[in-house]
């Protein structure tokens, strides 16, 4: 466990005990993420995203960090896909619940397979991958991104391994490329696509100045 920049947290990976409060958090900030609301739909229950949180929180938790405020509150989370990340096993309730959605939710199954196959073709090979990180609104501009992005990034430049993620907002692009750029890293944006009726995806990478390479 060690101790974040945001002042009086602390940071662990976390356990299927933390699930509840995870789901807490992330549940209701997937609002916010314009993919996420493409996904599942603006005017979807509180309950499917809900759902797709614990999607996503199941096949992730071995990657999971979580950020703690003193008075033990979950404020912040991380999700990191390693290379060699592979699909987790799911519970009985959990697959139930999804068969019902994926039905349930108008045109979501086309859109999911829209989502994989455009997501996929931007795989950047033996990167580590930054599926998911957010803020309660709460603790937002206290460093809380910046204490939960740098065990990843110092972890990848010992490796001598790129970082990636995905977004579709312009601005939190821009600042993970100003995250990912000094004299350690080289941050860019090296793939996009639009979804259909939905929005633009950035796809931004953080190299090791040391395996820099002219871009593709």
């Amino acid at each position: 466990m060690g101790t974040s920049q945001a002042v009086g947290t602390t940071v662990r990976p976390l356990t299927d005990d933390d699930r509840p409060a995870a789901l807490d958090l992330l549940g209701p900030e997937m609002r916010e993420v314009p993919v996420y609301r493409w996904l599942i739909g603006e005017d979807a229950p509180d309950d499917a995203y809900r759902w797709y949180a614990d999607v996503l929180f199941t096949d992730l938790l071995p990657g999971i960090r979580g950020m703690f405020a003193q008075d033990g509150r979950l404020i912040a989370l991380i999700a990191v896909a390693e290379p060699d990340h592979s699909a987790q096993p799911v519970g009985d309730e959990l697959a139930a619940r999804s068969q019902y959605y994926v039905t349930a939710l108008p045109g979501f199954i086309a859109r999911f397979r829209e989502l994989q196959q455009r997501s996929a073709a931007c795989v950047v090979p033996g990167a580590v991958s930054i599926v998911f990180a957010l803020v309660h609104p709460d603790h937002r501009q206290a460093g809380s991104l910046t204490g939960l992005m740098e065990p990843v990034l110092t972890a990848a430049l010992g490796n001598g391994a790129r970082v990636t993620t995905s977004t579709a907002d312009q601005h939190m692009a821009d600042v993970y490329i100003r995250k990912w750029s000094g004299p350690h890293w080289s941050g860019r944006i090296y793939d996009e696509f639009t979804l259909t009726d939905g929005p633009t995806v950035w796809f931004v990478e953080g190299r090791p100045r040391q395996t820099e390479q002219p871009p593709d």
